[in-house]
């Protein structure tokens, strides 16, 4: 053998020597470090490269730390094989990297103004509206300069004994129409002489005797008439009725308010009707909504949404019923193309214009009620409820119904001074419920006008009063302090006192009851 053989032969050995070396450093830093892969080990900032470590059947595995593991792992759940092999690299050198050139102009600025939020479409007028039908659509001919028009034929307010008031549409002829503005300066007296003390009753909001009723321009929660003596509807006394306690008929949720307050209007308004049968008319207590993104969850009224909710699911759940059989009459594939539309169409249909689609899937959110919102159900619902009921003092006047048939000077109207307040999820599942509604037969229920709207526009100006501490305390407060009360407004320790609306000014009040 010659020398430059001997020189080639002991060269190799030392290749393979090192190679060997090289091997068995990198088993020994794999088996004694975190790494996912062997180019961890050579680069560990290559962990976060992002680049795919692809693991199959025939990758080999090892042991590390005691976990039986393969050598490649998918690290990028996202990254995807392209459908063709990569082209062949090319054999001159890459050209010198591109750069987009800048334009020549700047990209528009933003705008001054946030862009606006999506509206719920105005409702779609039924080619053949139903006996009583009317809407919101001012340009519909049966918006609400059209209401004289609709029959009110054994409509819901005539089913209760109101004075000389059988079946008339007072819409367009009556002259003391609801809702009007209120503000800071009311031309009558207030005549109360102490704060309206209700009564909750006894009813549950998961029980029979509260119906829950998606209209097609409120939420309506129905009260069962009083039976006998036992159970108890919601009642209130009223100072200056001075009939003692009245009974609740209905609550009734309008989105936006209907009345408003110099102007302003609220994000809904929620209206406790109770029926005065002595006198024949009603008393309406009417509190605002008010949502703003500092407002957390009002616990009182989510068991309202959640009720409310579940009804919406039901029919919405015929519907899809009633689609499925609908399809299963034709060919599988057909009816399998015909869920699966529909599947898309309600998760479409449920997509708040105030929030994220997450927040507004009702099937994840109404039908799983954790186990304190199943004990708020089962318990006594109270509709005066500190959550809700946040003052003593209102605006009142003399008014009507504020939807088809208008009737004139047949409700007593209060205006609480202020607003309960609910948080924007809260608001935005409120009107999904109302606005999009679907029946059995898959047909939206809804009749809001282009801006969201189910509220009749204000009237003309009614004479109002407006009851505030100079006329009379809290009854916690006088039991404390006396009928003047207390010297800081509700007192140290008792219900906290809320500042109204606004403040009003007006003619001289009578001083409380001594």
């Amino acid at each position: 053998m010659t020398h430059s053989q001997l020189k080639r032969r002991r060269s190799r050995r030392q290749a393979g020597h090192m190679a060997l070396l090289a091997t068995t450093t990198f088993l020994n830093q794999f088996q004694n470090c975190n790494s996912r892969s062997w180019l961890d080990v050579l680069d560990p900032a290559a962990i976060n490269d992002g680049m795919p470590q692809l693991a199959n059947k025939n990758n080999h595995w090892i042991e590390i730390h005691g976990i039986h593991t393969p050598l490649f792992q998918e690290v990028d759940p996202s990254f995807d094989f392209t459908p063709e092999p990569s082209a062949s690299p090319s054999i001159s050198p890459s050209l010198s990297p591109t750069f987009a050139q800048p334009t020549k102009s700047p990209t528009r600025r933003p705008t001054g103004v946030p862009t606006p939020l999506p509206t719920f479409a105005t409702a779609k007028e039924p080619l053949n509206p139903p006996k009583g039908y009317f809407n919101y659509d001012p340009n519909s001919d049966y918006g609400p300069s059209k209401w004289e028009r609709v029959s009110v034929e054994n409509d819901f307010w005539h089913t209760f004994n109101l004075i000389d008031k059988k079946n008339a549409n007072e819409c367009g002829s009556g002259d003391r129409q609801s809702p009007i503005d209120v503000c800071v300066r009311p031309v009558e007296s207030c005549r109360e002489t102490h704060e309206m003390r209700p009564k909750p009753g006894d009813y549950k909001m998961d029980g029979p005797f509260i119906s829950k009723q998606i209209l097609p321009n409120k939420l309506r929660l129905m009260m069962a008439p009083r039976t006998g003596d036992e159970p108890d509807p919601p009642m209130v006394d009223f100072s200056d009725i001075g009939a003692g306690l009245l009974d609740m008929t209905n609550i009734d949720f309008k989105f936006p308010s209907e009345h408003t307050v110099c102007g302003k209007r609220f994000d809904g308004e929620m209206q406790y009707y109770i029926y005065n049968a002595g006198r024949r008319r009603f008393v309406a207590v009417s509190f605002f909504l008010e949502a703003l993104p500092s407002y957390p969850r009002n616990e009182h009224l989510q068991t309202v949404i959640n009720v409310f909710g579940n009804v919406f699911n039901q029919d919405k759940l015929k519907c899809q019923q009633k689609q499925t059989q609908t399809a299963q009459s034709s060919a599988a594939a057909f009816a399998q193309n015909s869920n699966r539309l529909l599947h898309l169409q309600v998760k479409e249909n449920v997509t708040s214009n105030n929030s994220t689609s997450k927040e507004t899937i009702f099937d994840e959110y109404f039908l799983h009620h954790d186990e304190q919102d199943r004990r708020r159900l089962s318990r006594k619902w109270d509709p005066f409820h500190p959550d809700i009921q946040k003052s003593v003092h209102f605006w009142g006047y003399k008014g009507s119904f504020t939807e088809p048939p208008c009737t004139s000077n047949m409700v007593d109207w209060r205006i609480m001074d202020v607003p309960t307040p609910i948080s924007m999820k809260q608001l935005s599942q409120f009107k999904q419920i109302l606005f999009n509604h679907v029946d059995e037969n898959c047909e939206k229920t809804g009749v809001q006008n282009s801006e969201a709207s189910v509220a009749r526009p204000t009237q003309a100006p009614l004479k109002y009063y407006k009851c505030t501490r100079e006329n009379y305390v809290s009854d916690e407060e006088r039991r404390i302090c006396g009928d003047q009360g207390c010297k800081v407004p509700f007192g140290e320790g008792l219900n906290p006192f809320y500042d109204p609306i606004v403040d009003v000014t007006g003619p001289p009040t009578r001083a409380p009851s001594t």
